[in-house]
């Protein structure tokens, strides 16, 4: 894995906040490159003092960006434990999932038992509130309203659950070969630019963006386009990685979820509302759920010196410390605010 230098002519200069418009800010890591999938260049991050949010300068231009993708494993298939040849262990687990998810949601996922359910109450509510996130907090809708839209949709394979809750569910992809996967599920797709405005004002009742805004080179355009196709009380589900999290303070520049050069924004709690504020949404956090093990297990392998998404995920079980793990959860579930990830929910208030 070679980290050539990124064209000079691919670069563009901010000198402030791409979020707030700060100037005043903090040197936050220097010669950042891209341990995941080996884009070229080195990278400088900058933490805002207003809005105290990390960003990327110089950065790509969006000429130049696509060359942060060329090795890039945008997504990957769904996995969820298959209950053939499950240990009795791996058995109770689905069952219990597919219990909760049947009867908060709506959910016919099989195999389930009345008793699943009742059991998932009795473990520590993160174990919960992850299969929340895998839901999206979204349950069957109403007959007239039923309309989704999932940004960054990928393969599709959250449309395809929100189908068979009744959702009228649409996709809008950038990149060419997932937006195909999920075609060929059946799943509407539109293929391009978020700016091209291929839906219109108020067309959704519902939409959802999972681990894109990071990647956006102009946030304010990016919620405002997503705040125009919400119809009126519509909402807003977003997920990004939170540059306030324990987790990147413990780890510094072995963080995961710094990505460079794909991830050129990474917002706070504080910055994530304001910029939904700023377009008539009315948003709340909510927690993430089980997911500081991965983050921290993940930026443990950086640390260690691993390199590469595949070689990281091959790896990052040998990095499983279940103390330091169950503090990180315990710290997220706690304090929404600090966890890896951010999550809102918004409402259309305007």
């Amino acid at each position: 894995m070679t980290q050539n230098d990124w064209p000079k002519d691919g670069l563009e200069t901010l000198g402030c906040c791409p979020v707030c418009g700060e100037t005043s800010r903090d040197l936050l890591y220097d010669n950042l490159t891209d341990r995941l999938f080996g884009a070229p260049g080195r990278w400088t991050m900058y933490r805002c003092r207003g809005c105290q949010s990390g960003y990327l300068d110089p950065r790509p231009n969006e000429k130049t960006i696509s060359l942060a993708y060329e090795n890039y494993i945008t997504h990957e298939p769904e996995k969820l434990t298959n209950i053939n040849n499950a240990n009795m262990i791996k058995r109770i687990r689905v069952i219990m999932r597919n219990s909760y998810l049947n009867h908060k949601y709506g959910y016919r996922f099989e195999p389930s038992a009345f008793w699943g359910n009742i059991a998932m109450y009795m473990l520590p509510p993160p174990l919960r509130y992850e299969w929340d996130h895998y839901a999206r907090h979204l349950p069957a809708p109403l007959a007239d309203r039923n309309k989704l839209l999932d940004v960054g949709c990928g393969n599709g394979s959250f449309l395809i659950r929100a189908r068979q809750l009744g959702w009228q569910a649409q996709g809008l992809e950038f990149d060419m070969q997932a937006a195909s996967l999920a075609s060929s599920q059946g799943i509407d797709v539109w293929v391009g630019d978020y700016r091209n405005d291929p839906f219109g004002k108020n067309s959704f009742d519902v939409i959802t963006c999972h681990q894109v805004i990071e990647h956006v080179h102009d946030v304010h355009a990016f919620i405002a386009q997503l705040a125009s196709w919400l119809k009126p009380d519509g909402r807003l589900w977003l997920g990004t990685p939170n540059i306030n999290s324990m987790s990147r303070k413990f780890f510094g520049i072995h963080w995961i979820g710094l990505h460079p050069p794909q991830h050129l924004t990474i917002l706070s709690p504080k910055a994530l509302l304001r910029l939904m504020s700023d377009y008539g949404l009315t948003g709340s956090l909510l927690s993430r759920g089980y997911y500081e093990t991965h983050i921290v297990s993940e930026s443990d392998t950086l640390r260690h010196g691993y390199v590469g998404q595949k070689n990281i995920a091959i790896h990052k079980n040998l990095m499983r410390h279940p103390l330091r793990n169950f503090l990180f959860e315990l710290w997220s579930w706690m304090y929404p605010r600090q966890s890896s990830d951010l999550v809102v929910i918004a409402n259309k208030t305007k």
